[in-house]
């Protein structure tokens, strides 16, 4: 009680509730990998930064998108699409398995962006790296790694998820899904993995493993100049330009241009640019016109340039007058500090106006990103346009720029791109593309596990086995795994279960498989009772944290019971713990005598013991039918 000394009336506030466990999250992944981006506010401030996000729209805003797929080809005849062919795959898996994830439930998870992508390719040191910097943050709960199929090595490949099985057993808050490093058909590759993973029990409890891997839906992510079309006919690229060239006239844009630009230095030498605002602003309303009129073609002849040279550039934005419009004072600054440059275009020969436009590009970029502020994804490419109109027309003629783009292009080839068809042929190129979305994106099953944890745990518990469930976003597997071929994988007398994904008529693609790595463990031979005791031994050890230094005597004792058995009963009554009556799903011991020695009490050890009856799931369904005599 406190001591009053002052006359008056003092409040006290009594604590009648007993303190209590709150569940923690069970469902959080980190998937450690590489991304096209790791960017927050400078460019590469996320790099082995675990970021935490809850959609797929902060992954792109953060990470970027997938490494575009090269090496596609395609056969046409005419107006039919007779094949495509992907002669290589990207190493770098983890976009395309964010996808996955969020689809099949997913939500909040951690992001350790260990590169970005490059010719290097996976290395395990990246992905070990990323693993020692997620081990640093308490609350994600499972560890995933997308892109180590592409790893060098299995040796290198299951070296990397022993390390992060060893993590999860030191820390005991964490749980690993693991693939195989291939999917082979004749199932070795389950056999590589029960070599490859070479631990003890004590480890193989906190991971588990899927086969085989999955045809998706999803789309791959590629350009259009990447993708070679051969068989196609009458689609040139220098023939459309040659055509398009002949119909301009660059007259009227020459001396609205010229007019204007004479206009900007008059101003800039005698410093009236002010006073000249009206008559500026005139020219620059004319030209802008003309733009406006101009537009379509000119959009035409770049369009067929840049498909065949710098695919980086996209088509000029529909509000081009819009633009220019309200960025005017810019422009004619950038104008006038350009002209020089501009104008060497028509001073190089035909073998370097490559170089000189890709110049021209760069510096027009660099000066607008500088000039304007913005950030380059922003930049509309209506101004790249402008620019290359302009030099044009000071030059003399705009033809001098399409001679300049078919300098660039194919004379005839048979061999062309995507992007050269989307111009001439439109139904060809909308068939090139839908054939290409059938080819599937076969990915390894890890994140859609990831995503069906997360799923079940809110839809119905921890305890709850990720199995008999279907896998979402999934086609077939790429593996066909029989009934016979499964019961190797599930039962082996090494342990090291494997659990199967299978396809089912009428049913789809299910999870039919609910064993950790020990699957010879009767305590720890289920990923729902491993994952359930996680859970409870983490959320009760941050709720312990309030009672370190407490009195270590039977008051202290008795809230503590009180505070575990309240919440294990809550487990309890959601059907997570077995038994009638809640002494018969759990009990909790602590005390002098029970748990302790007068030992313990002075070394200031208090000792908690906590036992509970973990539903298990029902793995094996047997019925058993027989005849029954006749009575009457």
């Amino acid at each position: 009680m406190a001591s009053y000394k002052t006359p008056g009336v003092y409040i006290e506030e009594i604590t009648k509730f007993p303190p209590s466990v709150a569940q923690v999250e069970t469902a959080i992944p980190a998937f450690i990998g590489y991304t096209e981006v790791a960017k927050k506010k400078i460019a590469g401030d996320l790099t082995n930064v675990p970021t935490r996000i809850t959609s797929m729209l902060e992954y792109q805003t953060y990470f970027g998108s997938a490494e575009p797929e090269e090496g596609i080809s395609v056969t046409v005849s005419g107006q039919d699409v007779l094949g495509v062919t992907q002669a290589t795959r990207s190493k770098y898996l983890m976009y395309y398995s964010m996808q996955l994830y969020f689809a099949n439930g997913g939500g909040p998870c951690y992001i350790v962006s260990v590169g970005g992508y490059s010719p290097a390719g996976v290395v395990f040191g990246d992905l070990t790296g990323g693993l020692d910097e997620v081990r640093k943050y308490d609350e994600p709960t499972l560890l995933l790694f997308p892109d180590a199929t592409s790893l060098l090595s299995a040796s290198d490949f299951y070296s990397l998820y022993n390390d992060a099985l060893m993590q999860c057993a030191d820390l005991q808050d964490r749980f690993t899904i693991i693939d195989t490093f291939t999917d082979l058909s004749d199932l070795s590759s389950i056999t590589e993995l029960r070599t490859g993973i070479n631990l003890q029990n004590d480890y193989l409890k906190y991971g588990a493993a899927y086969f085989p891997y999955l045809n998706t839906i999803l789309d791959f992510q590629y350009k259009d100049i990447d993708v070679e079309v051969t068989g196609a006919s009458g689609v040139t690229v220098g023939e459309e330009a040659e055509a398009l060239m002949n119909t301009i006239s660059s007259a009227s844009l020459q001396t609205l241009l010229t007019t204007l630009v004479d206009d900007i230095f008059t101003d800039i030498a005698t410093e009236t640019v002010a006073n000249s605002k009206v008559s500026i602003r005139a020219n620059i309303q004319s030209a802008v016109q003309y733009l406006t009129n101009l537009k379509s073609t000119t959009d035409s002849i770049l369009t067929l340039a840049r498909a065949e040279t710098d695919p980086s550039i996209d088509t000029p934005a529909n509000n081009l007058d819009t633009w220019i419009t309200n960025k005017i004072e810019q422009t004619l600054v950038l104008l006038a500090a350009r002209l020089d440059v501009l104008n060497a275009i028509t001073n190089v020969n035909s073998g370097a106006n490559r170089t000189a436009l890709t110049e021209l590009v760069n510096d027009v970029t660099d000066s607008l990103y500088s000039a304007y502020g913005l950030d380059p994804l922003s930049i509309p490419t209506a101004t790249i346009l402008v620019d290359i109109n302009t030099a044009v027309a000071a030059s003399g003629t705009i033809k001098v720029l399409v001679q300049a783009l078919l300098d660039l292009t194919p004379g005839g080839s048979s061999i062309t791109n995507l992007a050269a068809i989307a111009i001439s042929d439109n139904l060809l190129y909308n068939k090139i593309k839908a054939e290409i979305s059938l080819v599937p994106v076969k990915l390894p099953p890890s994140s859609a596990m990831a995503g069906i944890y997360a799923r079940i745990d809110s839809l119905k518990g921890v305890w709850k086995a990720p199995a008999n469930v279907g896998v979402t976003y999934v086609t077939s597997p790429s593996v066909v795994v029989t009934h016979d071929e499964q019961a190797d994988m599930n039962v082996t007398t090494t342990g090291k279960s494997v659990n199967a994904i299978r396809s089912f008529t009428g049913k789809g693609t299910l999870v039919w498989g609910a064993r950790t790595l020990a699957g010879n463990d009767n305590e720890w031979r289920y990923i729902s009772v491993r994952r359930f005791f996680n859970m409870v031994e983490e959320s009760v050890k941050k709720a312990t944290d309030q009672f370190v230094f407490e009195g270590n005597d039977a008051n202290t004792w008795v809230r503590l019971r009180a505070m575990i058995e309240n919440f294990l009963t809550l487990q309890w009554r959601a059907g997570a713990l077995t038994g009638a009556k809640p002494e018969q799903a759990f009990y909790v011991r602590i005390g002098l005598g029970q748990t302790m020695t007068a030992d313990d009490i002075l070394n200031g050890y208090m000792n908690i013991e906590i036992g509970m009856a973990v539903v298990r799931p029902a793995e094996f369904i047997v019925l058993k039918f027989s005849h029954k005599m006749q009575e009457a």
